[in-house]
C-alpha cells in the first residue's frame, strides 16, 4: 500500500482547495487491490477533490474518481473493459445529530463527519467499490449453459391438466 494521502477536509472544504493525483490500484487497499473482478491490478486511478460550502452554508468536498479497468468476465472469464467515471458530493457535518436529520430528510446525501485527517485514497477504494458491477460480463458473451437453463420446458403438470380436462 502507498503513502497515505492526508488531508484536513474542514480546512479543504472552508478554502475551497483542489487537490488531484493518481492511484494505482495495486496500492489501495487489499478490498480493491485484491478483488476477484480485477484482471488488472496496475491500473492508474485518477481523483479530484474539490472543497467547497454550498447554498445551505454546508461544507462539501466533491469527489471525482476515473480509471480504464479491466474486470474479469463472469461468464467466459477473459478481460472485460469497463470505464469508472464516479462523482460524489460528501457534505461535512459538525454533529451526529446534524447528519442523521440532514441524511433522513435527503435520500441521496452523502454525508460524513469530518476526521483531523482523512485519507485521500479511502475514499477513492470507496468510490471504486460501489461502482463495480455485482456480475461483470460482456453483453455478447453467450453461455449455452445459461440457455439451456432458461429454455422453455414442458410443465410436468400439462398431462394432469390434460386428464382432468378429459373427463
Amino acid at each position: 500500500m502507498s503513502d497515505p494521502i492526508l488531508i484536513d477536509p474542514k480546512a479543504l472544504a472552508e478554502q475551497a482547495q483542489h487537490l488531484a493525483g493518481e492511484i494505482r490500484l495495486s496500492e489501495m487497499d487489499e478490498r480493491v487491490s485484491r478483488h476477484e473482478f480485477l484482471a488488472e491490478r496496475q491500473t492508474p486511478v485518477s481523483f479530484a477533490l474539490q472543497g467547497g460550502c454550498d447554498k445551505r452554508q454546508r461544507l462539501y468536498l466533491d469527489l471525482s474518481v476515473s480509471a480504464q479497468l479491466s474486470l474479469v468476465c463472469q461468464r467466459c472469464m477473459q478481460p472485460l473493459p469497463f470505464a469508472l467515471n464516479e462523482q460524489a458530493r460528501i457534505v461535512l457535518f459538525d454533529s451526529e445529530e446534524a447528519l442523521d436529520e440532514a441524511m433522513a430528510a435527503e435520500e441521496e446525501l452523502e454525508g460524513m463527519l469530518p476526521e483531523a485527517q482523512l485519507d485521500v485514497g479511502t475514499l477513492v477504494e470507496e468510490q471504486i467499490l460501489m461502482a463495480l458491477p455485482y456480475a461483470p460480463c460482456h453483453e455478447s458473451c453467450h453461455s449455452d449453459k445459461l440457455d439451456a437453463v432458461n429454455q422453455d420446458r414442458p410443465n410436468p403438470f400439462a398431462a394432469l391438466a390434460a386428464l382432468k380436462s378429459g373427463r
